[in-house]
């Protein structure tokens, strides 16, 4: 059995949310620790019940889980994204993105207008990821 992925805190997740709103110059503020309590279990969910190894599709997960928690007031999305690429490199893994990363970011946010499937989220890490190991 391969070794428990190196999971992303929910503290974690709130202090990525924290640093992009306030780039930005947005108010942080956690409305539903729930909500993103349950979004960070569903990429463990994946694991252990489905037993999917694959980096890319946990990170997926996360990715479209804490968007659509609407944990935060504002920054979920970006929040998401920084979740996702912390729990990509935690496991030994990187995004590989050009410097101007607008473009594939935008096919990455074409989920949320149903322009992407959850399978195209999957496919987006892997096209942008180095994989582990690498």
């Amino acid at each position: 059995m391969a070794a428990e992925p190196h999971w992303v805190t929910q503290d974690e997740a709130v202090a990525f949310n924290r640093a992009v709103v306030g780039a930005s110059g947005e108010q942080h503020e956690l409305v539903d620790a729930k909500a993103l309590q349950n979004a960070l279990a569903h990429p463990w969910n994946v694991w252990v019940y489905f037993m999917d190894r694959d980096i890319a599709v946990l990170a997926a997960r996360l990715y479209t889980s804490i968007a659509a928690s609407k944990a935060f007031a504002a920054g979920n999305k970006r929040t998401a994204f920084r979740t996702a690429a912390a729990f990509i490199e935690r496991n030994g893994c990187r995004l590989d993105l050009p410097p101007e990363p607008g473009q594939p970011v935008d096919r990455l946010l074409g989920y949320f207008d149903g322009k992407l499937s959850q399978t195209g989220v999957v496919d987006w890490f892997r096209l942008w990821m180095i994989p582990c190991g690498s």
